[in-house]
């Protein structure tokens, strides 16, 4: 746990987090946490009226991660394993890429995290040195995503 403070505390001198949530545990001698950085959400009288997350890290093998959200999966609510999201974006109505619109999408765009387009089409605007589809950011790799 003092490495993933010490790396957070360096990487973020300007940023304050009033609240730190840890779960830390090990196994075979391997640490592991999952960490949430979080504000407090306050009225107009500054009572406390709730609480937002503003980052979560994870420690897997003693290297820090950011978890990151995917943008464009719809959430199944039919049935699947206990502690497994079964996530389609068929059902969504958009589940073509937005770049060709013919393929399933099937790609992540890093850093912003919109499921956007198929690998296909991922590569050549990486090639090309494009943005990001829906919201013009620089893009820095991409996570291919496989549906079930």
């Amino acid at each position: 746990m003092n490495f993933i403070a010490g790396y957070e505390l360096q990487q973020m001198q300007r940023n304050y987090y009033p609240l730190i949530i840890s779960i830390n545990y090990q196994e075979q001698r391997q640490p592991y946490a999952l960490i949430a950085y979080c504000a407090f959400q306050m009225d107009s009288k500054q009572n406390i009226t709730g609480l937002r997350c503003l980052k979560q890290m994870v420690l897997i093998n003693g290297l820090p991660f950011e978890i990151k959200s995917i943008y464009g999966m719809q959430q199944d609510e039919g049935d699947h394993a206990e502690g497994e999201a079964a996530m389609d974006i068929k059902d969504s109505g958009e589940s073509e890429c937005s770049v060709c619109l013919t393929e399933e999408k099937d790609t992540v765009i890093m850093p912003c995290g919109h499921l956007c387009c198929c690998g296909e089409c991922g590569k050549s605007l990486v090639k090309h040195k494009h943005t990001c589809p829906v919201c013009r950011g620089h893009i820095s790799s991409l996570i291919p995503i496989k549906h079930k």
